[in-house]
């Protein structure tokens, strides 16, 4: 059988040297200048299995047509890569192994969906040089069609990849695919800080962060009705079991299990791109999840923003500190079930409101004593009192982000008036992550009102603004004070903001939290403010 491997990374290059230790006809496609590096030298592989080297033909093109080909390139790198070879894609069965579930879409595009068998890669591999691999771990290798049934092409692949791995043959390799995509979600955190796995998940606050992924993987893939589908050595069970402990006791277990996956150090697909200066897959990885999220209706906040850490790694080639990570993550990691898409899901705190006060009829029948529980700052009960979630909003925003009131007897807490006729008085108080009353008691060296000097800064602008604001406008801001002649309409988006940074609040999922660059106009969002406290 003639075979070409197309990708001579980490996977491409092993799978090709073993099959070319085994005698096959098999040649080595891609890069130029890794191409050339490997008809100089050859193939190394050290790791698991010892040392194997080996001479291979390599070319950047296809030179004749083959009976399969072996797709090892990244997701993002599929088209390129067939569209250069597509003299010879014509009748060719091409065996995917990419990470994520886009591939065999994406491939459909130049051959039939009979021609595709799907695979995923459980054994670990990493890239050190062209024509150096270590191969770390063992592992099956899975193979199945999505488009059709398994057919005789199917079996013939297994035999031919069954001589350097054990193959499983799958019916549902979907659900697996998907499964699969839990298994690589945790690579992005090795690639923004620049570290081994064994690194990384030694420190329990990032095997938190990992278990948060899996929560809002969890909840998104239930809310889009997927099936996930176990894999060899890695089951459903094992994500919803540690995902329903406490998240301390899973960060523990998570820690032991990734710490000794590999004697040598693993980097993962993510972090192995980024140090070859190439666009790594994590759209395909993390951003699956988001992009579920979005199409049913899911909040996936700490997946999005590992995703945009990623690719800020990507642009500037600066890798983030292990504690900079944490503390732009951390507080992003579900707080609610995120297994049951039924739930607030939701990475921000509970908030209690208890009516302290009644002077008069409430039309909404709030009374004495009352407690009124919200799942977080945007998410008020049914029925809940839109009179008062607009007064109350600026306050339970700035709790949510740290503020304090140091005049308070207890500082995480603040009185709201209902803005009809001040009939009633509510407390507002804030949960910890244990689900106690957070109590920070009276600061006693405060000394009255300290209003703070913040900035409100256009950083977007188009279309027609009624006030002329353009990018670059600042307004210098005393306290609560609404700048002279300013829009009314922007302040009023921008004052929950304001309210949050005069008190102290950081907004831990900026790049600089004594600041929110999202504060958007209201006629059209043509204008785009950041508002900030000065330092």
């Amino acid at each position: 059988m003639k075979i070409a491997v197309i990708g001579p990374g980490a996977i491409g290059g092993l799978v090709a040297g073993y099959l070319k230790e085994q005698g096959e006809d098999v040649t080595l496609v891609g890069p130029k200048d890794t191409i050339d590096v490997i008809n100089k030298n050859g193939l190394s592989i050290s790791g698991v299995r010892g040392i194997v080297r080996v001479k291979i033909p390599a070319a950047t093109h296809l030179q004749k047509k083959v009976d399969i080909i072996i797709l090892a390139t990244k997701t993002q790198d599929i088209e390129k890569a067939l569209y250069e070879n597509k003299k010879y894609l014509e009748d060719t069965i091409v065996l995917t192994t990419q990470n994520g579930v886009e591939a065999d879409n994406i491939v459909s595009q130049f051959v039939p969906k009979k021609n595709i068998i799907p695979s995923i890669v459980m054994f670990g591999a990493t890239y050190l040089r062209p024509g150096e691999i270590i191969h770390n771990f063992e592992r099956k290798w899975v193979i199945g069609k999505p488009f059709a049934d398994n057919d005789d092409w199917v079996k013939r692949a297994s035999i031919l990849l069954g001589r350097i791995f054990p193959i499983e043959i799958t019916g549902e390799i979907k659900g697996m695919k998907w499964l699969k995509v839990f298994a690589n979600a945790n690579n992005c955190i090795p690639a923004i800080c620049g570290k081994s796995m064994q690194e990384c998940f030694l420190n329990l606050d990032l095997c938190e962060i990992s278990i948060g992924i899996w929560q809002e993987a969890l909840g998104a893939v239930k809310k889009a009705n997927i099936k996930l589908v176990d894999l060899p050595d890695f089951t459903i069970e094992q994500v919803t079991k540690l995902t329903s402990l406490p998240i301390k006791d899973a960060a523990k277990i998570f820690s032991g299990i990734m710490v000794n996956l590999s004697k040598e150090p693993l980097y993962g697909s993510i972090l192995q791109s980024i140090k070859r200066g190439k666009p790594s897959e994590i759209d395909y990885l993390n951003g699956a999840f988001v992009d579920l999220g979005k199409k049913h209706s899911f909040h996936t906040p700490l997946n999005k923003k590992l995703v945009e850490l990623v690719k800020k790694v990507e642009k500037e080639k600066q890798f983030l500190g292990i504690e900079e990570l944490i503390a732009k993550c951390k507080n992003l990691i579900p707080q609610a079930d995120a297994q049951n898409p039924d739930k607030v899901n939701t990475p921000f705190p509970k908030l209690k409101l208890t009516v302290v006060k009644v002077e008069g009829d409430c039309y909404h029948g709030y009374k004495k004593g009352d407690e009124i529980i919200l799942e977080d700052f945007t998410h008020p009960p049914k029925h809940f009192c839109l009179g008062l979630a607009h007064a109350l909003f600026p306050v339970i925003y700035a709790l949510s982000f740290g503020a304090k009131f140091g005049f308070r007897d207890n500082q995480r807490s603040l009185l709201v008036t209902c803005p009809d006729g001040g009939k009633l008085e509510f407390k507002a108080e804030i949960f910890d992550k244990e689900g106690k009353i957070e109590v920070i008691e009276k600061d006693p060296n405060h000394k009255g009102p300290n209003p703070k000097d913040m900035v409100l800064e256009v950083v977007e602008a188009k279309g027609k603004c009624a006030y002329q604001y353009k990018l670059g406008d600042k307004f210098e801001v005393k306290g609560l004070k609404c700048p002279e002649g300013f829009c009314g309409a922007a302040y009023h988006c921008a004052f929950p903001a304001l309210f949050a940074l005069n008190f102290g609040a950081k907004f831990f999922f900026m790049d600089d939290p004594d600041g929110i660059n999202t504060v958007t106009c209201p006629d059209g969002g043509n204008i785009i403010f950041k508002v900030s406290r000065k330092k």
